[in-house]
């Protein structure tokens, strides 16, 4: 499997904010994709990758996640997000330009994450409950 260098954004509904991160991309040949909360249930990896998608269809026949973990933390009624989030993946050294660029233009998004080997088997809604609860850690929320 190949990934082409992608930003994933979920929840960006400002199309003001939505451009500059786009521009930004564009300038930078990196692909932008908007996941629709009916995508949350699929692999991250699935959404960005053409050979992924078809591997996992539909299914969550893969391992390597603690699903049973999140559902027992996941309050009823969570199934969804409204918070922006941002996922990079594969923009490798183009990463600190983005981050800069966003600070610049004062996109300021508290939920990001970079694809790894391990959350790429994600669903979005595990990666959001772990950015979250590593977020309000990080700023003294949680």
């Amino acid at each position: 499997m190949s990934v082409r260098p992608t930003i994933l954004l979920y929840n960006f509904t400002d199309k003001r904010r939505r451009t500059k991160i786009q521009t930004f991309c564009a300038m930078n040949g990196i692909r932008v994709r908007m996941v629709e909360r009916e995508q949350y249930g699929k692999p991250v990896i699935a959404l960005v990758d053409k050979e992924a998608e078809i591997l996992f269809g539909e299914e969550r026949a893969f391992s390597g996640t603690n699903e049973e973990k999140r559902d027992e933390e996941q309050a009823p009624g969570q199934a969804d997000f409204v918070e922006e989030m941002l996922m990079m993946c594969q923009v490798g050294g183009k990463m600190n330009g983005l981050l800069a660029w966003l600070r610049k233009e004062n996109v300021i998004v508290p939920l990001k994450a970079v694809m790894t080997q391990t959350n790429q088997f994600w669903t979005s809604l595990e990666l959001y409950h772990e950015i979250k609860r590593e977020h309000e850690q990080m700023t003294g929320q949680g």
